[in-house]
């Protein structure tokens, strides 16, 4: 199964949690990984990654309950008109895609009496509407919070890097899974 993990933190350097899952990623699969962050405007070659991938794992941080910009631009400028959505559009369509979201709050923060307000699942909305008009198929999300490791902000690294390998552990777990029943599809 070709693999594109697609990663939207913008600077892996000042990353904890994202920089451990993808390095676990990196050792523990042949997966193919991009970064929206060195992204430099060939759009084309963007677009035949994702077209060739038999499966896409959108991996970021939440920012303010969002992906980080760096993300949202790469969206902005490889899913156009024509190839992810229109009427010659579509070109994404049931390809499969997993997102994959740390965060560094707790998951009850993520409520109408929580800091940030609303559940989840409503923000969750704004950042699947892209992927969701290109008509694919998201077979699942995963979500650890608490994963922060600055100390100021009460963090602890050691937390979020154990945290983090669960994670990593967790999306292979998936994609594995997703690989297995696209086999038995094919042969049923």
């Amino acid at each position: 199964m070709n693999v594109l993990v697609i990663n939207g933190h913008p600077n892996l350097n000042n990353s904890f949690a994202n920089k451990e899952i993808l390095k676990l990623l990196a050792q523990k699969t042949d997966w193919q990984m991009t970064h929206a962050s060195d992204f430099a405007g060939d759009v084309k070659a963007e677009q035949q990654r994702l077209l060739e991938a038999d499966l896409v794992v959108v991996q970021f941080p939440l920012y303010w309950s969002t992906f980080p910009s760096v993300m949202k631009e790469w969206i902005d400028q490889v899913f156009t008109y024509g190839f992810a959505f229109g009427p010659d559009g579509s070109q994404l369509k049931s390809k499969k895609l997993l997102f994959s979201i740390t965060a560094g709050a707790t998951a009850e923060s993520y409520s109408e009496s929580g800091f940030n307000f609303m559940p989840l699942e409503n923000y969750q909305r704004a950042f699947e509407h892209a992927f969701k008009a290109a008509e694919m198929d998201v077979i699942d999300t995963i979500v650890t919070f608490e994963m922060n490791a600055i100390p100021e902000e009460g963090g602890d690294v050691e937390k979020t890097i154990e945290l983090a390998q669960q994670h990593a552990v967790q999306i292979i777990n998936v994609v594995s899974h997703s690989a297995q029943n696209a086999v038995s599809t094919h042969i049923g």
